[in-house]
């Protein structure tokens, strides 16, 4: 099974995929250190600080790791603001955060004005969630992390996975952030 790990960054994408992976003994593809490694991208983005990623010979570098792996049998879990882009999935999970919380993380991490802007209004407008929705439909679930611990998410996660749980798209709504900030 293919699982998506998606959302803005200072969701918890990293934290929560890490426990999910030791907790379901997954396989767990970090895109940031895919890209670093493998040097999949073309250069950086001066105003941001982003790195502008081929997302070809990202998504190419993906489909031979999971050509690798069996994974009807295992799972594999894909982390990273860019993995709801690859087509390949059984199950995409959409993180999702309050933006004031996203702010406060983006400025202890010493992000710069523009770069802590352009994130959260991809929150507030729900931009991971919409770009997922048109690729994978209805295989998309978004969960709210503001209010939850780190294993919790892990546990709605698992509901999910099981079947259990459904959390569609448009379940979480920040646009009273917009223009905010």
């Amino acid at each position: 099974m293919i699982i998506l790990i998606t959302g803005t960054p200072g969701v918890g994408k990293t934290t929560v995929s890490g426990l999910l992976a030791e907790k379901i003994n997954a396989y767990l593809i970090d895109i940031n250190k895919l890209v670093d490694e493998k040097h999949l991208y073309t250069g950086i983005d001066e105003e941001k600080g982003y790195k502008i990623v081929n997302l070809d010979d990202l998504f190419n570098e993906l489909d031979h790791i999971v050509g690798e792996i069996d994974y009807l049998n295992e799972y594999i879990l894909i982390e990273g603001h860019l993995s709801h882009l690859f087509e390949k999935s059984d199950l995409v999970i959409v993180l999702r955060a309050n933006p004031d919380m996203l702010q406060g993380r983006m400025k202890t991490k010493g992000w710069n004005k523009p770069k802590i802007r352009e994130n959260i209004e991809a929150e507030a407008i729900d931009i991971c969630s919409y770009e997922a929705f048109e690729i994978h439909g209805d295989k998309v679930n978004e969960i709210d992390t503001s209010n939850v611990s780190p294993e919790e998410v892990v546990g709605l996660i698992i509901d999910v996975i099981k079947g259990d749980k459904k959390f569609p798209v448009g379940s979480v709504d920040f646009l009273e952030y917009l223009g905010k900030f």
